[in-house]
Formats: C-alpha cells, structure tokens, sequence
C-alpha cells in the first residue's frame, strides 16, 4: 500500500490523473423493445480519476404505473452478491404512469455507492437503501426472466371464404349463377356483381381476405371468374381516361375489382394509390367526396406484395394523420395493420404514437353519439398492437405509456354506452357487439387477454 501511494505521488508530481481501479459493478433491469434487460448503473470498464465523484454516463429509465404507491427496483453488485429488491414508497397513488430515472453516484474509497432515484412528475428525488433491500436467492439471470412480459401477439386477420355465398338463395343467385351468364355479356351488371361480393353469410365471403377460393370451386368456374375480372379492368381503364359507355358511369366494377380482395390485379393497386396522391377534385373515382371510402378501404383490402404495402404505409404517415377521417385514412391503416405482417414492422415508435393519437381521436369522438363512426376505431388499436412483432412490450401496462391512455379511453366509452338512458335501438345494438370488444381490448392491455379471435371479433361487430 505505502509503494502504491508513493507511485501516485510521483504520478501526481507529474500531473498525471491518478485512477482508481476498481468501481465495482452495479446493476439493474430496465424494459425495453425487447423485453426485461440488464443496465449496468456502473459499467464493468469504468475507472474514475482519485479524489472525484462518479455518476452514471446514462440513468436507466424505468416506470411507474398509474395506481401504484410503490415501486421496486431491482439491484446487482458486483462485490456483494446476491441480488437485492428495493422497494421505495412514493406516497400518493399516482394518477398516471410516471417515468423515473435512476443513478449511481460514488466517490471511490470514501464509501458505498448512493443510489438515487428522480421522478419528476412528482418533483421528488429518493434514495435507494441498498443495505435495507431485500435479498433475493435467485441468480441474476432467472431473475430478469422472471420479469420477462410473455405478451400476446395478434394473429394476422384472414376474413374466411366459403360456398353459401356461392349458392343461390331464396332472395337471389348466388355467384356460381352470375357466372353462367355475366361472363358472356357485352354489358355485364356489374353493379350487381359488385354487390356480391361483400356479401357474407356464416361469415363467409366469396373469396378469402388473402384472395383464395372455395376448394369445391372448379376450373371452369375460375376461368369466368378470370374472364369478367378481365372485362372490370376494361372498364375501369376507359372510365379513367374518360370514355364514354356502359359501366363507365360509376365506380361499379372498380367495386367489383377490390371486393376481390389480394386476388385483384395489381393495376387497381397503381390506379388506386394515384388517385390519392393527385387529390383532385375531378377525378372519375372521386366525382362524390363519398366514393373516398371505396378509394382507401379498397386499397386496404387488395393490397398484397410488400413493395406496395411499403408505398402506401408511407403515403398514409406522411398525410396529415390529425385530419384523417374514420371510414378512409383510419379504415385503410387498420386493414393494413390486422391483415399484413408487414406492415406493422414498417412503423417506427413515432410513428405509433402518432396513430395512438389518431386512434384515441376516433374513441373519443363517438362519446355521447350514436356511435356509428366508431367501426374501425376498435380496428386500429388491435392492429397497432401488432406491433408487438418489433417492439414486443408495445402497448403493454404498466410499461407503455400508451397502454394507460388507451385503458382510460376504453373505461370512459363504457361509462358512456352503459350509462344512455333509453339509447335507440341502433345505439342498442351496437352497445351489445362493443361493450364485449372493450373488455377484450382491456385484457390485451393488460396481458391477461383470453381470446384468440378478437381480431375476427371485431371484424364481426362491423
């Protein structure tokens, strides 16, 4: 010890720094993209001149949720195993999940380590005891995974197909009948064809979300299908360049084209993106501001190869997101978020909140109404929920944020639809299909959701 201390006088008479050589390692466990993590408050390969105070380079960040009066860290040193929990009061519930930061500050030699905690949103700063910290018996390791969030990840919405639509009813032919007769028409109805389509009893369409057919559907029946598919696209080409003529006169077989679904030619795609970026108000799609819904859910429902989908995701984030309207720019994202993989992974974490933005716009809006602009809010929350696929504790309470605005959001919609007085019988019904729903979204917030076909559940309640 006395050759070390004459070796730092020498170093001092030199001005050299004299460098402590050990700051033992002290840890914690944070929540990020992907999931419970290690942060090393103090870093194996910190050294710290003599004389000076060391403070973490960066805090580690961590959250309170709403309602808690208490919060537990978590701690690791390096020099005094095993693991320790802290568990520090913070008085009154809070009212919202607040962030805290925590640190280390340490002068070597001259004692342990102080740990400090920060919340600003309650304007207090604490200090972690480590020695009153309770010790934990587990590894580090086991630990952190304990702490992992398992959270469910929606499946991709694929909206079945199936025969009754196929078939003929008592109130009208079904297609397998159309196909005997429109393919061969110079004029085909096509507006009833186009109503068709969307039909679906049992649930079922004509054709599947992903642009399948029945399995019983024969060659012969594909290949009429293919024939009145090429006719619509005729169509809808001189109804573009302004051609006069039967079926040029409304959006009839456009309509027919997108209740196709990924089945569509990829023509429509281009004719349907170029038709939103030119906006203008005499466009032969758009000659009534309602025909924007075709537009945009249409593209939503026929959009398949990933180039694509990448180009209208764009599209969409770089519109003014606070002025989209609920059954077009809404709609269009929530097919795309629920019905593709990739289309979640195209977001970035600003983009997601600015969708939660748009997302609680379209809840709240509908709060003391009838509720009929309300379809696709629901839609929308449970595909950004997809994007647990890249960030995996997206929207998960009690670590995101998010999470708390949407619980608080869904709670005041239920106090609303459960509280109307004599509501009308539209507003009745819609109550039974969304109060359901709600508490399902709730559950998935919560990570303690039960049911695998909420997508589907919420298609349904369309």
């Amino acid at each position: 010890m006395a050759h070390g201390a004459l070796l730092a006088a020498e170093r001092a008479g030199d001005g050299a720094p004299i460098l402590f050589d050990f700051l033992p390692r002290l840890s914690t466990i944070v929540y990020g993209a992907d999931g419970a993590t290690n942060f090393d408050l103090i870093r194996p390969e910190e050294t710290l001149e003599a004389g000076r105070t060391y403070r973490s380079p960066e805090p580690a960040t961590l959250a309170i949720p709403a309602g808690q009066e208490n919060v537990s860290v978590y701690l690791r040193k390096e020099a005094s195993p095993p693991p320790r929990k802290a568990t520090i009061a913070i008085g009154t519930p809070l009212r919202e999940q607040a962030a805290v930061s925590l640190w280390v500050e340490q002068k070597p030699a001259a004692g342990r380590a102080r740990i400090l905690m920060e919340a600003p949103i309650l304007g207090r700063s604490f200090t972690v005891d480590w020695d009153k910290a309770q010790e934990d018996a587990r590894s580090w390791d086991e630990i952190i995974e304990s702490q992992q969030h398992h959270v469910p990840i929606p499946q991709r919405l694929v909206l079945p197909c199936g025969m009754p639509a196929w078939e003929d009813t008592v109130r009208a032919d079904g297609l397998l009948s159309l196909l005997q007769s429109e393919p061969f028409r110079i004029n085909p109805d096509w507006e009833t064809l186009a109503a068709k389509l969307p039909q679906r009893p049992f649930g079922q369409y004509c054709i599947s979300s992903d642009g399948n057919l029945p399995a019983e559907i024969g060659r012969e029946e594909i290949e009429r299908l293919d024939i009145l598919t090429d006719k619509a696209l005729d169509v809808t080409r001189r109804r573009l360049a302004g051609e006069m003529g039967p079926g040029t006169e409304d959006n009839a077989a456009l309509k027919f084209l997108t209740w196709q679904f990924r089945r569509c030619p990829t023509d429509v795609v281009k004719w349907l993106t170029e038709c939103i970026e030119t906006r203008g108000p005499a466009h032969p799609f758009v000659r009534h501001q309602m025909r924007w819904v075709l537009v945009y859910q249409g593209l939503g429902r026929v959009l398949r190869d990933e180039e694509a989908v990448e180009c209208v995701v764009e599209m969409l984030l770089s519109s003014d997101i606070e002025s989209w309207v609920w059954n077009r720019q809404s709609a269009c994202m929530a097919f795309l978020l629920s019905r593709s993989d990739m289309a979640p992974m195209l977001l970035s974490r600003e983009d997601v909140d600015r969708l939660a933005s748009r997302t609680l716009a379209d809840f709240r809006r509908n709060i003391g109404e009838e509720y009929i602009m309300f379809i696709y809010a629901p839609f929308l929350l449970a595909g950004l929920r997809r994007w647990r696929l890249k960030g995996p504790t997206a929207l998960v309470s009690g670590i995101d944020p998010l999470a708390e605005d949407f619980l608080a959001i869904i709670e005041e919609v239920e106090v609303d639809l459960i509280g109307r007085r004599r509501p009308s019988a539209n507003l009745q019904r819609r109550r039974d299909k969304i109060l359901p729903i709600l508490r399902d979204l709730k559950e998935e917030l919560l990570c303690e959701g039960t049911n695998p076909d909420l997508l589907m559940d919420i298609y349904g309640a369309s």
